[in-house]
């Protein structure tokens, strides 16, 4: 045992009980309601018998008066109730000085207490709790709670504590949870039906991505994927008759960590019929210029250790077309990309500009990375790249772009602050345009990246997908934007993969 917990063990043991079962009293309230309820108390009011309230909470800080009387702070869910522990009125309840004394030098911050007691405003005019009983110990904190944790790699080892000393943790996560309420309420408000699709499933499909395999006991024989998008399902279900459908979800990726990607993440994801390319567009603007008033109000109102988003976010959003966007930034014309030379044209020019060539020099990951050079940092603000080249976007609808004889996408993605928040395109609904482009796709597949041929999927396209638009945001990446955080892992309940990982050996090795 650790001598620290051992030391305290011995000071607690002075207390009849440490552990106590909860005990429900009929004026039960949370620390907010109290503030609420008593918000208008005046200074010389007095309380009556039908005010007498119980809180519990954290005691975030103790301040000794003397030795008969006593200040504390609660605090639950980042509500905070000043209680004043006085002595002669805990007398009357027939509480000795002894008892008083020991409750005293034995409490300390982080531990979890029930206070009973009338609301009272205090002369300089703060709102209180004025106890009536001697508080109950519900739960001792048996370390000692720190009043900040500065260094990085201990937050991550104990994110729960972090969570006790850093406002600013607790506030990203508690922003997090209404961003995703937010976008959900928006499309429950446009008839969306909310759906949950397999996150386990035989093969893989969605998008082109190393995806997490694993074995089921039921099916020994087989390779069980976790999904990398929930996309072939969702568009399932609109097969199906689901008109309009989203789902916000995990999904998986078996690839690299760094400061804006984590294998596994949540997305938004929602389908609609008879829903274009400029309907997906307005639609998003609409989306997210309100998600940015909503959110600068509850930073303003509720999360104080949070700075208002600063990115201008103001409809309408500034375009760049893909391909004459970089024909532009280089100063010359690229191949035509549904030739078999292309990727070689392709190579040549990154090769002449001195882009290093991607590890795999696929025509799509080349064409990436021009987008990377060329068209990303531009998107400080929020911008679309739209029509993007067909062999990077094999799900969605294509066609010939009269201007420069390129067969193109009808797809557009979001970038703010030049970093990739949203997808979105018409949906390919022909089975046999659908069965082309996963052949052509697969022929990319490198290592272990996966786009293997969805014949039950192409099957489903036989029975007649309606002219479908989709989209998907990250949602980790939307927090991030909105709260100010320069890594994922401050957006997630305990960090990236890596801290997750870390937590488990640096526990073992105890």
């Amino acid at each position: 045992m650790n001598h620290e917990v051992k030391e305290r063990l011995e000071d607690l043991n002075r207390m009849t009980e440490l552990y106590p079962r909860i005990v429900s009293k009929s004026r039960d309230m949370t620390c907010g309601a109290f503030n609420q309820e008593f918000k208008a108390l005046k200074y010389t009011e007095q309380p009556t018998d039908a005010d007498h309230v119980s809180l519990q909470g954290r005691v975030n800080a103790i301040r000794v008066a003397g030795s008969r009387l006593v200040f504390f702070d609660l605090v639950q869910e980042g509500q905070h109730v000043q209680s004043l522990c006085n002595y002669r009125m805990l007398s009357e309840a027939g509480v000795t000085i002894e008892e008083f004394k020991r409750f005293y030098q034995t409490v300390r911050r982080g531990d979890i207490l029930s206070i009973d007691g009338t609301p009272h405003r205090t002369r300089r005019g703060e709102l209180s709790l004025l106890l009536r009983q001697l508080p109950c110990m519900l739960s001792p904190c048996l370390r000692r709670l720190p009043m900040e944790l500065q260094d990085r790699e201990t937050r991550v080892r104990n994110r729960h504590v972090d969570f006790l000393v850093n406002n600013r943790a607790t506030d990203i996560l508690r922003l997090r949870a209404e961003i995703i309420q937010y976008l959900r309420r928006y499309l429950l408000r446009s008839d969306y039906v909310e759906v949950q699709t397999p996150i386990l499933a035989e093969g893989d499909g969605g998008a082109v991505a190393r995806p997490f395999r694993t074995a089921a006991t039921e099916f020994p024989d087989r390779v069980i994927s976790l999904r990398i998008a929930p996309e072939l399902w969702l568009k399932r279900m609109v097969i199906g008759g689901f008109d309009r459908v989203f789902e916000i979800g995990p999904s998986f990726r078996n690839e690299g960590l760094d400061l804006i990607h984590n294998p596994e993440f949540t997305t938004c994801e929602f389908y609609r019929t008879y829903f274009g390319l400029e309907d997906l567009i307005r639609m998003t603007e609409d989306m997210f210029t309100n998600l940015a008033d909503h959110v600068k109000v509850l930073v303003a109102r509720s999360f104080p250790s949070l700075k208002p988003v600063s990115t201008c976010i103001e409809a309408p959003y500034k375009r760049i077309d893909f391909i004459s966007g970089i024909e532009i930034a280089m100063d010359q014309q690229l191949p035509n990309l549904l030739l078999p030379d292309a990727n070689i044209k392709v190579a040549k020019m990154l090769n002449d500009r001195s882009i290093a060539l991607p590890s795999s020099p696929t025509l799509p990951q080349m064409l990436d990375r021009l987008s990377a050079r060329y068209l990303e940092p531009q998107c400080q603000t929020p911008t679309f790249i739209i029509h993007h080249p067909e062999c990077l976007s094999p799900l969605a609808k294509s066609f010939l772009n009269p201007d420069n004889s390129q067969r193109i996408a009808a797809s557009a993605e979001l970038f703010v602050n030049s970093q990739e928040v949203a997808n979105m395109y018409e949906e390919e609904n022909s089975p046999f345009e659908q069965r082309r482009k996963f052949l052509e796709q697969n022929s990319y597949r490198t290592g272990e990246s996966s786009f293997l041929i969805d014949e039950s999927y192409l099957e489903a396209l036989e029975w007649g997908l309606p002219p479908t638009g989709g989209f998907g945001c990250g949602i980790d990446r939307i927090c991030m934007l909105m709260s100010g955080a320069q890594r994922i892992g401050d957006v997630l309940s305990f960090g990236s993969l890596r801290n997750v990982v870390s937590l488990r050996r640096t526990v073992a090795a105890k």
